[in-house]
């Protein structure tokens, strides 16, 4: 048996089927009877609103049948593929009126279809939109390859205890679960992972497979696995595409290298998939610039990376320095245009109040970013980290400016653990000591720090990490020991900045709540703790 990694594109109906039968070709030379592929292996996944559109799910039945006929190449391997299907009716009442597919799985073998299952537990939370997007099934699936009994189970599936499915497997006798996966990365979800196959198995063995790469703001992060029956590992696979039949990865990877290698692949999985090959970003010669530049040259090379200086009056030589030390470590381009001319135009024609004097600077680079995006073809990259875009510490059409945001979804304090972990790994100074040792700041105003303005970020991103992630209330955070004026303080923050966050760039999830499709608060609201 096989476990195959995809990163399939959403809707290249062609180029997914050209991974899967190029997996399958390696199964069949590698005599296996049965290979497993992740959740909508063939149409890319979510599918999103594209659910709705009738060619959409006509192009992918038709790929399934042309992968059909093709699987007579490979004479007695089973293919476990998933895909969307046309519902024939619409049992549930609850259903959207617009839903007209099922999120199905297929069994295919020496030219037939042995069996198609549609996924049964739709999720409706996070960045997930099943419920919304397809109907669900009410039947279990059993094929029978080589004497084996095998079920079949979609993601969601195995997390609802209310789905009857593992005890049905139970009493058929089923000697494989095999469980087809559409899940995106999140710190420390593959021990989660296993621990829910293992309880949904009851005994059984359990094969789960992962899809892999970037789509949109979500890294699949593979990880596909097999618990034999008594639950022990036996197989597990990494984060790359490639067919896994027996290797168990030696050592755990770190927690550093796996959210590395998610930021990597976030990037360069959006560039390829939409078509991008060149970025560019302002280095300020703070570290959220340099772990950006950094990023960047490791997705895509650092020959299509550009990095534009674009000091002001009051710009400190060590930022100067600063940036051009990171720009010779990666090998990037470097590029050094003073805002001075521009500064002073804006303050000899406009009469501006100190807050806007400090904003215009922020646009001024933005529009000379922009102005060579635009003129020479790079993707504007955006440098905020979650910790800023949480209290909205940036200026709106400025410094937020830009079509991805590399870090969004990294706190201050973990994007200096990032950094220091990064040049430790390399063995070089990657990014400047000086970088992540020195006081943070935007310098808009002589002598500015950002804790001028915010809690110290190690307070900061502790109490963010309750009010987002945890979705906890002022008065539940002050029972942990923090300051109740402090929180107060900081609730109102991230309710001020709701409207910058809603414009902004998507960027690479990587915790269970991230600023994106995943979180919906209404940009107006007057509820307030009593």
């Amino acid at each position: 048996m096989g476990l195959a990694q995809t990163n399939p594109v959403v809707g290249d109906f062609i180029y997914n089927q050209e991974q899967i039968l190029a997996l399958c070709d390696k199964a069949h030379r590698s005599e296996l009877d049965l290979v497993i592929f992740g959740e909508l292996a063939l149409c890319g996944y979510p599918l999103g609103d594209l659910s709705y559109r009738q060619d959409v799910v006509v192009a992918s039945e038709r790929s399934l049948s042309s992968l059909a006929e093709q699987s007579i190449r490979f004479p007695g391997l089973t293919i476990l593929v998933g895909h969307v299907s046309l519902a024939k009716n619409k049992r549930d009442p609850r259903q959207s009126a617009d839903a007209i597919a099922h999120n199905s799985a297929s069994f295919i073998r020496d030219g037939k279809i042995l069996g198609t299952y549609h996924k049964k537990r739709l999720p409706n939370y996070d960045v997930f939109d099943d419920w919304r997007n397809f109907i669900p099934g009410d039947s279990n699936l059993i094929v029978e390859i080589k004497g084996s009994k095998v079920g079949v189970a979609i993601c969601e599936d195995i997390w609802d205890p209310k789905i009857s499915s593992s005890e049905f497997f139970n009493k058929q006798s089923v000697d494989l679960i095999a469980v087809l996966n559409g899940s995106p990365y999140t710190r420390n979800k593959q021990e989660t992972r296993i621990r829910v196959a293992s309880e949904f198995a009851q005994g059984t063995a359990i094969a789960y497979v992962n899809l892999c790469g970037g789509q949109d703001e979500l890294v699949f992060d593979g990880g596909s696995f097999m618990l034999e029956s008594r639950g022990h590992k036996i197989l597990e696979s990494g984060m790359e595409t490639g067919l896994n039949s027996d290797t168990i990865r030696p050592v755990a990877e770190s927690e550093h290298k796996t959210l590395w290698q998610v930021l990597v692949t976030g990037l360069r999985d959006y560039l390829n998939k939409t078509g991008q090959s060149k970025v560019i970003l302002g280095l300020s010669g703070g570290i959220d610039s340099a772990l950006c530049a950094a990023i960047a040259s490791e997705a895509i090379g650092s020959e299509n990376v550009l990095g534009v200086a674009l000091p002001s009056r009051y710009s400190s030589a060590h930022s100067i320095s600063d940036a051009k030390a990171v720009a010779k470590s990666l090998g990037i381009e470097y590029r050094e245009i003073s805002i001075e001319g521009p500064h002073a135009a804006f303050e000899k024609e406009l009469a501006l109040s100190d807050l806007a004097k400090e904003n215009i600077q922020a646009r001024i680079r933005a529009v000379i970013l922009m102005g060579i995006s635009n003129s020479e073809g790079y993707l504007l990259l955006s440098t905020g980290n979650k910790s800023e875009v949480a209290v909205g510490y940036s200026t709106i059409y400025g410094d937020s400016a830009g079509g991805f945001a590399p870090i969004k979804d990294v706190f201050k304090t973990d994007v200096w653990a990032l950094s220091r972990w990064l040049n430790r790994s390399s063995g070089k100074e990657l990014i400047p000591e000086n970088s992540i040792s020195k006081a943070p700041s935007a310098e808009l105003r002589p002598g500015q720090v950002d804790q001028d303005s915010l809690p110290d970020y190690e307070v900061l991103d502790q109490v963010l990490k309750h009010l987002i992630e945890e979705v906890r209330s002022i008065d539940e955070i002050v029972t942990l020991g923090f300051d109740r004026e402090l929180i107060e303080r900081i609730d109102q923050m991230v309710r001020n900045a709701e409207w910058k966050r809603s414009q902004g760039a998507i960027g690479t999830k990587t915790t269970e709540v991230s600023f994106g499709k995943g979180r919906r608060v209404p940009l107006t609201t007057r509820f307030r703790t009593a």
